[in-house]
């Protein structure tokens, strides 16, 4: 017999709820571990690098990628011209959307600052790309 319908819908709220975010290893020199989630689709990776140098990498990677244009960026600057927070967006091939977010950021427990990289690669996220990118910014952070 079928399930009723708030059982049904308890088990998916469950199921996605339980299936969010997955850890994941990535080619990245100061931080081996990234987190995917299912949900959104987007790879969270951290470098000790300033935000600066690690837009300027995320810009080379974007523009060494053939088939790839980087078509605009929206960035938050503090009271001293340092960069807090910057979104890139390039298109790819089949006209992708490629969506990376750069900001400042601090651990809770050790206070330590670090930048946070989000990359979202397409509509719906992929994460083999995702991790590509991620491996191209650490080798132009070096």
């Amino acid at each position: 017999r079928p399930l009723p319908m708030k059982t049904a819908l308890a088990l998916l709220a469950a199921l996605v709820l339980a299936g969010c975010s997955t850890q994941i290893g990535v080619d990245n020199s100061q931080n081996r571990e990234a987190s995917f989630s299912n949900v959104t689709g987007v790879l969270t990776t951290r470098y000790t690098s300033d935000t600066e140098a690690v837009f300027n990498a995320v810009k080379r990677t974007i523009d060494a990628m053939p088939g790839t244009l980087r078509t605009g960026e929206t960035d938050d600057r503090g009271a001293n011209k340092e960069l807090n927070s910057v979104i890139v967006y390039a298109r790819t091939i089949g006209d992708l959307e490629i969506k990376i977010t750069i900001e400042k950021a601090e651990d809770e427990v050790t206070k330590a600052v670090f930048t946070q990289v989000k990359v979202k690669y397409g509509f719906f996220g992929n994460l083999p790309e995702s991790q590509k990118i991620v491996s191209k910014i650490t080798s132009n952070l070096r």
